[in-house]
């Protein structure tokens, strides 16, 4: 049993971990930055110890050999890395190991395989689990990107090979020339060696009209169970902003299939602790492997809200040495949990994130409502952090009561000081492909979300300064700036329509030219 455990993390998974630690007689230490920032890290008041990494934003919190001082000096039993930051780094995983101190996760050999996608996809192709075209070899050259476009022909994706979050992926539709895809690639390649450290990065087949469905497993080694599935379709840039459970777009014959793929994975693997086997789902209902995020995940609140499990508790559990002592049958899907990512970015500045400090904040609450956050009122939100503040769920019977709980909670929260995206969370969930279950992961570059949200801003703008314009008048000047947005989208793709692809004139250039 464990006695101490060091949280290598901050904010709000921070706080969840203590939280189930303190209910299982655990003691906690975490990490503050530097003297001095402690009261924008309300961890320190949670925990039973603190320690200063001493190094400014989120330098320390990279830092292998402080981590290790730090949980020395505290006589720590183990680690539990979060998300982020340490969690999926074998590296560091096997230095634990060597210092008889349990990282709270995969056996570091495990985080090794699934670092590299590549090779996850390799693993998941031998297990007949279906995968996109992708190139078989990193692209190092000009050379490589050319031979690949043309075999598996856009629209196709950039895609790290080690990395995550959705940061080192770009999507190519077809409109742009080698060169630029390439010149794009280097971007690309400078990213992932910042985020990553790596940047070698493979060809992989696009699919715009997708949903991205995960499932939940739960492994010890030799006991797998799987705690149904969900759905995270609505995303920015590759990157999650809303996600579900269970998933509206999965019935029980494709649940079945879903499970099975992710448990002979998770078997193969002989996985242990909590992991989340992702896939992609087409219009024709075709499942696709994407990769494995051998941690605990942002969404993982929503399944504990319709299973009943904490998934926290038993990575403890599993990293302890106990072995699974619930069966399939035990676990029961009940309800539907949707949440929203607070995030501290401007909607209507291209996402901007608006670092600055909480002046005033109202959380919501009443049943059905969960929220996640590490917020208070003087919280300085720092810019060298991810934007993520706070994580809303609404949990009900059914999703239209989950949605319910949800509006009625995002109209209850009140954060300033800094700019959010709940103006842009009201709008989205009266969308009527979000409300029927039919978007997609293209569906925020396809809609007008962000035209009603501008347009919503101007009509608050004007009665904000209390103009003697009448409501009605305000309604119909504000139409008239939305239809005016939609007629100047629809000029540009009519006249994009117009135009011969600069990839067809590449295409039929190249036919003619010699190898």
């Amino acid at each position: 049993m464990f006695k101490k455990i060091l949280i290598a993390n901050r904010g709000e998974i921070a706080l969840r971990i203590i939280r189930t630690c303190k209910e299982m007689g655990i003691k906690t230490v975490t990490l503050c930055p530097q003297k001095g920032l402690e009261d924008h890290f309300l961890e320190t008041a949670f925990s039973d110890e603190f320690y200063y990494l001493e190094r400014e934003g989120a330098k320390g919190y990279l830092d292998i050999k402080r981590i290790l001082e730090i949980a020395k000096k505290a006589k720590v039993d183990a680690i539990h890395p979060g998300y982020g930051f340490l969690a999926e780094n074998w590296t560091f995983a096997k230095i634990c190991e060597k210092q008889k101190i349990k990282f709270i996760g995969p056996h570091y050999s495990i985080l090794k395989k699934l670092e590299d996608k590549m090779e996850a996809k390799r693993m998941a192709q031998k297990l007949k689990i279906p995968t996109l075209a992708m190139s078989k070899d990193p692209i190092n050259s000009l050379k490589d990107l050319k031979k690949w476009i043309f075999l598996i022909k856009p629209p196709f994706v950039l895609k790290a090979r080690r990395g995550g979050g959705g940061i080192g992926i770009r999507a190519i539709n077809g409109e742009i020339m080698i060169g630029e895809i390439f010149t794009l690639a280097l971007g690309i390649k400078r990213q992932m060696s910042l985020s990553f450290g790596d940047t070698e990065f493979f060809l992989e087949k696009y699919l715009p009209e997708a949903k991205h469905i995960e499932v939940q497993i739960l492994g010890d080694g030799k006991n797998f169970l799987h705690l149904f599935e969900r759905e995270c379709s609505l995303q920015r840039r590759f990157q999650k902003l809303l996600e579900e459970a269970p998933s509206f777009s999965v019935d029980e014959k494709l649940r079945e299939k879903l499970v099975n793929y992710a448990l002979s994975f998770a078997k193969f693997l002989k996985y242990e602790t909590v992991g989340t086997f992702e896939f992609l789902l087409d219009k024709d209902r075709n499942l696709y492997f994407m990769e494995v995020n051998p941690r605990l995940q942002v969404e993982h609140p929503i399944t504990e809200a319709i299973t009943g499990i904490d998934l926290v508790e038993y990575q403890i559990r599993i990293a302890q040495g106990e072995k699974l002592t619930i069966s399939q049958d035990e676990i029961k899907k009940e309800g539907w949990a949707i949440e929203a990512r607070i995030n501290a970015e401007d909607p209507l500045n291209n996402f901007k994130p608006s670092p600055g400090k909480i002046e005033k904040l109202v959380l919501p609450g009443g049943q059905g409502v969960f929220v996640h956050t590490f917020l208070h009122e003087g919280q300085e939100i720092f810019p060298y952090f991810d934007p993520l503040i706070a994580k809303i769920v609404g949990y009900g019977k059914t999703r239209e009561e989950a949605i319910t709980k949800l509006k009625r909670a995002l109209k209850e929260t009140v954060i300033e000081g800094v700019r959010t995206n709940l103006s842009f969370f009201e709008i989205l969930l009266e969308e009527k492909e979000f409300l029927n279950g039919t978007y997609t992961t293209d569906f925020l570059e396809k809609s007008n979300i962000l035209e009603k949200l501008k347009a919503q801003k101007i009509c608050r703008s004007f009665v904000s300064k209390k103009t003697k314009t009448e409501e009605k008048e305000i309604a119909e000047l504000v139409w008239q700036i939305y239809q005016k947005m939609k007629e100047k989208i629809s000029f540009f793709e009519e006249k994009s329509e117009e135009k011969i692809s600069p990839w067809k004139k590449f295409h039929l250039r190249s036919l003619t030219e010699e190898e």
